[in-house]
Formats: C-alpha cells, structure tokens, sequence
C-alpha cells in the first residue's frame, strides 16, 4: 500500500470521530473535543500516534485515543528507509550497537550473496554490482534477515509506540497545540477502509499495543546495486553493510564493512571507489558488465578470504 493510501485509511478513521459528537468508550459515553493526525513539533518525518482523540465526558472525565494505523493486508513493514536518526528513535542510543550485533550474527549469510550479476535475477536488475545492503523494520523475515535483538516489551516501546523518538515526535502538535506524548501510540488499529463506517467499529477494533498479538519483529537488509549500464545506484539511503570495493591482483576485491552501520551511503560514499576500481580494469561506465568479471573476499586488512 502506498503511503497515499495510508493517509486515506488515517484520513477515514479520523472522519468518525466529528468536533462535539459523540463516541462510546467501556460504557462511558465521551463527546469529541479534537480529532487530528499528530504533527511532530519540529522538524520532518512520522509519529507513531496516526490518529488522536480526546473527548470528555458529562461528569468531566476525559480520555485520549493515540491510535496507529495499519492495514491488515498491508501490514509488513514497521519502517521503511532507516537511517541513523531513525534507528535511534527505535532502540535509544545503543542503536548502533545493537544492529552491528545483529549483523554479525548473521556475516556468513552475507558473503553467501553474489555481488556482481552480469546477467540479472529477480529482483536484482542486469549489470549490477552490490555496493551494500539498506535496513528496514518487519514483522515478516525476508531472505536476508535476522530477529531484533530485543525483548518483547523493547519492541512493543520502541517499534509499536515510539518511547524512544525524538521529543519533538513524542510531544507533537496537533491542530497546532503542542500535547504532551501524543505521539506515543497506545493503541493499535489493524483494519481496511471498508470495515470502518462508525466510531463504533475503530472503538471496538482498538487493541492495547501492551496487550496486542505483535510476534516476531525482523531486521530485513535490502541489496542497493550499482547499475553500470546506466552509471546509477539504487538510491542515496543510508547503508546497514557497505562493500569497499579495490583492484586486488588483477580482479576486484570486495572489503564488508560489518560494523559501521548507517555511517555510509551508496551513493555518496561507496559508489566511487567502485568506479574506479572499475577503471583501473579497463572498465569504463557506463557500460554492461563483461560475463567473466570475477570478485573474492578481503579481510579489513586487505588479506584475501
């Protein structure tokens, strides 16, 4: 689903619940005192609160809704394109840590993965070479993925809610008004748009995050290639792993970079050395890669593996 599509559920969740309309909640009738998507307060990107509510009721109770939005068959991924200030908010300030761990766990399943592909295999495109892998957030594993690291309760904080993002994220704006944690989610909505048509039906679908069914969350890691028939990467995203590239007896040599994860940028950081070293061979881009190009393995200190 695209993100358009999301702000069209968000969009359809928040049209239930009207200014000064009324809404059942464990037997309290509520009226509707605002409805909006929360904003972050500076700066860009997402909270983890889609949809908040707040009503109050005849005796002056008041409550909060901090709902996240999902589709049901949609759902996969928690966070796409993750860079550093992403990965922070998720596991706090040993985010760097905790991914390099979970990237040497699984080292070998990385020198399995063929680098250079001549010829093209879904979904990698012709005359690509690796230049590293990017790193998303699922609850589904992928071919190239390992379990985070964490406890169940760290993931229902950090991943579901958002505890650990930035205060400007947590304290977010909504109809201009700064509200303290409201872009802390609490609550999780799994549905579609057709099975919302009341605040009823997003009232009773409503799961604790604390107390929903989340199961396993993975880090998947995404190859971005090098395409050398068209001189172009597969984008400027921050890297989990990066590859060094080199001319190493008279073929190219690939360096995994392991432990700086996030640092570097296809792009901007690896792309060059490969080009050159591209160069160094009589290879000049753009241009299809010959059949016989070959490749082995470097430690960080330049030994062959």
């Amino acid at each position: 689903m695209t993100r358009k599509a999301y702000g069209q559920l968000e969009d359809w969740v928040l049209s239930q619940f009207e200014y000064h309309q009324p809404f059942f909640l464990k037997g309290t009738k509520y009226l509707v005192d605002r409805a909006a998507k929360p904003r972050p307060s500076a700066g860009g990107g997402e909270c983890k609160t889609d949809v908040f509510v707040e009503g109050s009721s005849q005796s002056g109770k008041t409550v909060q809704l901090k709902i996240s939005v999902k589709t049901r068959s949609t759902s996969e991924f928690q966070q796409n394109k993750v860079s550093a200030v992403i990965a922070e908010a998720y596991f706090g300030p040993n985010w760097s840590t905790i991914i390099r761990e979970a990237i040497l766990s699984i080292e070998d399943a990385f020198r399995k993965q063929e680098l250079i592909d001549a010829n093209g295999r879904y979904p990698t495109r012709p005359n690509s070479i690796k230049l590293g892998w990017k790193l998303e957030i699922a609850n589904k594993p992928r071919a190239l993925s390992v379990k985070v690291p964490l406890s169940e309760q760290e993931i229902r904080d950090f991943v579901y809610k958002g505890t650990n993002q930035p205060t400007e994220k947590q304290d977010a704006l909504v109809n201009d008004e700064i509200i303290i944690k409201s872009g802390i989610a609490e609550y999780l909505l799994v549905t579609e748009i057709e099975e919302i048509n009341s605040t009823d039906d997003v009232i009773n679908q409503l799961v604790l995050i604390d107390e929903a069914d989340i199961g396993d969350t993975y880090l998947i890691f995404t190859a971005n290639n090098y395409r050398t028939d068209v001189d172009k990467t597969d984008g400027p995203r921050p890297l989990a792993v990066q590859i060094e590239w080199l001319v190493d007896s008279g073929e190219l040599g690939a360096i995994l970079i392991l432990d700086e994860p996030l640092e570097k940028t296809g792009e901007g950081d690896m792309k060059g050395p490969l080009v050159s070293a591209l160069k160094d061979l009589d290879i000049y881009v753009p241009c299809k890669l010959p059949g016989n190009i070959t490749y082995h393995y470097l430690d960080l200190k330049g030994k062959k593996i």
